[in-house]
């Protein structure tokens, strides 16, 4: 799938009361100081800042076009602590798909991650709704020396959700690297998860159609004249 940017920065909504209609809303979830907001800026093609600034939650409404086709998203960028348990409740409970942030020198930051994705397996994800969440190990430019968790382990928590759709994908928000991919994937799989969920549903119709239309054969009564 081809995807491209529509207009180079991000609406800022006040509020989640004030956001205008939107495709998909997808919440990105993390510990503080993994790089939440600094993948958003390097998707938005802004600068990167060096000094972690702490986020409180802002919400942002940016169009992408895929395949010809045009989508209104709605990023939610969650403050990386529990001081504000209500707009991560409502962050958590009004998302279509999840992006699951950790840093990859920081065990600690993976451990949180895993959590927040069982969080979103108990709450959301169920065998006729599987959720979509891209688990990213963010800070990929860091030196080997100092990297806290393997590929392999990113890769072996998103596997054990089964609840989830998940995806797993090293990046960095610093060097603007596989930054695209992460928010192409994730538009792609909700596109998916859509076209899927419709098929599902007019299989069901269809079903329910043909069982309306079944008739209990009757045999024809039939006359025997000797002559």
């Amino acid at each position: 799938m081809k995807e491209s940017h529509q207009g180079e920065v991000p609406s800022n909504v006040a509020s989640y009361a004030a956001i205008p209609p939107f495709d998909f809303c997808i919440s990105i979830l993390g510990s503080g100081g993994v790089g939440k907001t600094a993948l958003l800026r390097s998707f938005f093609d802004q600068p990167f800042e060096e000094k972690h600034i702490p986020t409180v939650d802002d919400y942002y409404v940016h169009s992408l076009s895929m395949d010809g086709k045009h989508f209104t998203l709605c990023i939610v960028d969650t403050a990386g602590s529990y001081s504000f348990p209500v707009m991560r409740s409502l962050a958590l409970n009004s998302s279509h798909a999840y992006i699951v942030v950790y840093a990859v020198d920081d065990v600690v930051s993976f451990e949180e991650a895993v959590k927040t994705m069982e969080e979103i397996s108990a709450l959301r994800g169920n065998s006729e709704n599987v959720v979509p969440v891209i688990l990213v190990g963010n800070k990929l430019d860091t030196d080997v020396t100092e990297r806290e968790v393997t590929a392999r382990e990113g890769y072996e928590a998103v596997s054990v959700m089964s609840l989830l759709e998940g995806e797993y994908i090293e990046a960095s928000a610093k060097i603007d690297f596989r930054v695209d991919k992460i928010f192409s994937n994730m538009l792609e799989a909700l596109i998916y998860k859509g076209r899927k969920r419709r098929r599902k549903k007019f299989a069901k119709r269809r079903l329910r159609v043909r069982r309306g239309k079944k008739q209990k054969f009757k045999e024809p009564h039939r006359t025997c004249n000797i002559m």
